[in-house]
């Protein structure tokens, strides 16, 4: 199995970069574009395949997203091959992300804390966390 990569925007168009190891939401426009970061995504298939859970990482599918394990959702990247985690069964949990088509966006539910969505807050450069509603949780995705 190979990950799929995608280029994410949310519904304020901004995209993904990495800054001091976190995940931001941030416009891309001339110099910024090159450093848009594809999200990289493979099944889980220890979940509830017609949820469509995803494994979800970047850098090609080398550092992978993580919720923690806390009683809270806490949003890290964690230095961590996707494929790895694809064979490891339930340990993949905190990786994954239920996916889910809306139209023309998908939302992406943390499996390990339900109800709660990846997000992006308003604003420029801004982190991306795991929240609930009513945050930015929305997004487009365009294959790679």
């Amino acid at each position: 199995a190979q990950p799929y990569h995608y280029v994410v925007r949310d519904t304020e168009q901004r995209g993904l970069c990495l800054h001091d190891g976190r995940l931001v939401a941030t416009s891309l426009q001339g110099a910024n574009a090159a450093q848009e970061e594809p999200i990289s995504v493979v099944p889980n298939r220890h979940l509830d395949r017609r949820r469509c859970p995803l494994i979800v990482g970047i850098r090609g599918g080398t550092q992978a997203l993580s919720c923690g394990t806390g009683p809270e959702p806490q949003l890290k990247l964690e230095e961590v091959g996707l494929l790895d985690l694809f064979s490891r069964g339930d340990e993949a949990t905190p990786y994954t992300f239920y996916k889910t088509f809306g139209g023309s966006t998908h939302t992406f539910e943390a499996a390990a804390f339900p109800g709660h969505f990846l997000s992006a807050a308003p604003g420029h450069g801004k982190e991306l966390t795991v929240a609930t509603a009513p945050a930015i949780t929305s997004f487009y995705l365009r294959r790679k």
